[in-house]
């Protein structure tokens, strides 16, 4: 009587935990080694939970352009740091940092950010997806992204 009680117990918690656990699976999924710090056009801005995405066009060294998407944070959290859903605007002119994913997917994770036609910036060189307390900057660029690499503004702090 127990184990027919128990059994469907822990396979349904098991259920409901287990997206709990693979909900933040960064290490799995962003290459902690390389960053990508290059000049991009904005093409669009999702503003939807669980997190933002930025779109951004950015050339690679063989000159072709590659659509490129950063994950942000939700938009509560976002709201609470003075974003808005039109912080971004498609061909807004962008210098980003960021840890990229692994292979030869276009997307990327915990990202610095600076727009030059106003001179509005945000993020620091420290990410908790590099090795203990090593800043982004240190990080070798990615490669087929070295030539159009771009120097990012030095942090206020």
């Amino acid at each position: 009587m127990t184990r027919k009680f128990v059994v469907p117990l822990a396979v349904g918690l098991l259920m409901i935990c287990a997206p709990i656990f693979a909900h933040h699976g960064t290490a799995a999924s962003f290459d902690n080694t390389h960053r990508l710090t290059v000049k991009g056009t904005v093409t669009e801005f999702v503003w939807s939970n669980p997190h933002c995405q930025l779109y951004l066009d950015v050339k690679n060294d063989e000159g072709q352009i590659v659509n490129w998407g950063i994950e942000l944070l939700s938009p509560g959290n976002l709201i609470k740091i003075g974003w808005n859903k039109n912080t971004f605007k498609p061909g807004d002119e962008m210098l980003v940092s960021f840890i990229p994913a692994k292979g030869d997917r276009p997307f990327g994770i915990c990202a610095r950010y600076f727009r030059p036609a106003d001179g509005w910036k945000y993020g620091t060189d420290s990410c908790g997806y590099t090795k203990l307390g090593e800043p982004v900057s240190a990080l070798p660029q990615k490669p087929g992204y070295t030539t159009v690499e771009v120097q990012m503004p030095k942090d206020d702090n």
